[in-house]
């Protein structure tokens, strides 16, 4: 199981913590555009982390060298719900190891099956509660 607090600050920036460490996000837009990431950029970052991770991690890749592992992620919009309406995952993996060649299909699943990337495809069951409450006494 997983927690992450995040604490909406000054009217510009979030606040991320998770196992005792804090990451900050800022929320403003300059004359040459935003700072920080935006939410769909945040979930293309938690997305290709995961990929990335099973990948590199996976038994295949136990004993053989990895030069570089690098993932791109496209994604666009669709409409009615607002939403990103498809993601791509492009990853660029250089190994000295010749004969992985033949399991490219399967090293290619074992990125395409990371707990984010499941959880994106498999709808989550899902739940908002707000705690309102008032700042001024009446």
């Amino acid at each position: 199981m997983a927690t992450v607090q995040a604490d909406f600050q000054d009217g510009k920036r979030v606040v991320f913590t998770a196992r005792g460490r804090s990451w900050v996000n800022v929320r403003e837009v300059l004359d040459d555009g935003p700072i920080g990431f935006s939410s769909p950029e945040l979930l293309l970052i938690a997305l290709g982390n995961c990929a990335l991770g099973n990948l590199v991690n996976h038994q295949l890749l136990e004993d053989v060298d990895v030069k570089s592992c690098r993932a791109t992620l496209e994604s666009e919009y669709a409409a009615n719900p607002r939403r990103l309406g498809t993601i791509k995952i492009i990853i660029d993996l250089e190994v000295d190891a010749p004969d992985l060649a033949v399991r490219r299909a399967t090293l290619e699943r074992v990125a395409d099956s990371c707990p984010v990337g499941n959880t994106l495809r498999l709808q989550p069951q899902m739940e908002v509660e707000l705690r309102l409450k008032s700042a001024t006494k009446v």
